[in-house]
């Protein structure tokens, strides 16, 4: 009886825990995005026609960027270009007429509404 009343706890106690989950979505949302997370926050970087957009993420949820502000450091063929991006509303920056070649990296360098808090993601487009 002692046994089977310890196997039930074991067991109950077993259930109480879910799987462990991991923050952010490593799928992009917008075609040709490419998703890199750096603790709670996720950033997508996708080249478009007219420039290059970020978008930012908290937990899954938008980050309004209001109050943020966002560099963008392109280093391809030994030549490196950093570009302040502007916000576009909501979450998102933009970068208009830059273009990413294939092959280079990128970091993005987003500063928090506290202009002192910053957080920074690598990208290597394809």
């Amino acid at each position: 009886m002692k046994q089977l009343l310890m196997t039930l706890l074991l067991g109950a106690g077993a259930l109480m825990f879910g799987p462990a989950q991991a923050h952010g979505n490593y799928e992009p949302d917008h075609p040709g995005g490419i998703v890199q997370i750096v603790g709670d926050l996720s950033f997508e970087l996708v080249p478009v026609p007219g420039g290059v957009e970020l978008y930012v993420e908290e937990d899954n949820e938008d980050l309004p960027i209001e109050g943020m502000s966002a560099k963008l450091t392109v280093i391809a063929g030994g030549v490196k270009t950093e570009t302040v991006m502007t916000p576009a509303g909501g979450n998102k920056f933009v970068a208009k007429g830059l273009k990413i070649p294939a092959g280079a990296k990128v970091a993005v360098l987003l500063t928090r509404k506290d202009k002192v808090s910053k957080v920074g993601a690598n990208f290597a487009p394809k």
